[in-house]
């Protein structure tokens, strides 16, 4: 009797410490890394604005342990850096929504954001979760959002960076703007 209960207490722990392993994506890159691991196993990443990049890719692709199905795609932002090196910035997990939000109101990439990064308050009823959760520490910055838009439908996803290319970013997009506010002053 006491040998059944060590096998099974063997076994649940087994169970256990296997899927905490397989508890997130392969990323295959870092943050600040160049885009050249994924560049060689998919395809180069397509330019978006000059100086940013981005190369989307199905998340079973990269999650293939974490029941992420084909309706969450991982999408990979790069931007070039002054000596043309093309360096990954931000990772970002986004629900492809079919506007009746099927796939958000399964609740799949917020359970991945649980697990994966830790638990947070979605309330007694995390479908009607409308609101985001940053988890920081030293060094990363993941952000969860789940927000309903104007058209009813939701807007979900997890953003991950580094504090280093969350600045870089910000400068970016800042930069995106002032050129474009600069660009409708002049034709007015």
């Amino acid at each position: 009797m006491k040998s059944l209960k060590l096998i099974t207490l063997t076994i649940v722990s087994l169970v256990l410490y296997l899927t905490s392993a397989y508890a997130a994506c392969d990323f295959i890159i870092n943050i600040g890394d160049k885009q050249t691991k994924l560049a060689e196993k998919f395809i180069e990443p397509l330019p978006m604005f000059p100086g940013q990049f981005m190369l989307p890719i199905s998340s079973s692709e990269v999650c293939p342990n974490d029941n992420l199905t084909d309706d969450i795609a991982v999408e990979y932002i790069f931007l070039k850096n002054n000596i043309s090196e093309i360096r990954l910035a931000a990772i970002r997990m986004v629900v492809l929504n079919d506007g009746t939000n099927t796939v958000n109101n399964q609740l799949t990439l917020m359970n991945y954001a649980k697990k994966v990064y830790g638990k947070f308050d979605t309330g007694q009823n995390p479908k009607i979760y409308n609101n985001f959760h940053v988890f920081k520490n030293n060094i990363d910055v993941v952000i969860y959002k789940r927000l309903l838009n104007e058209e009813s439908i939701i807007e979900e996803e997890i953003f991950i960076t580094n504090k280093t290319y969350d600045e870089k970013l910000g400068q970016f997009y800042f930069n995106l703007e002032q050129a474009e506010f600069e660009l409708d002053q002049g034709t007015n």
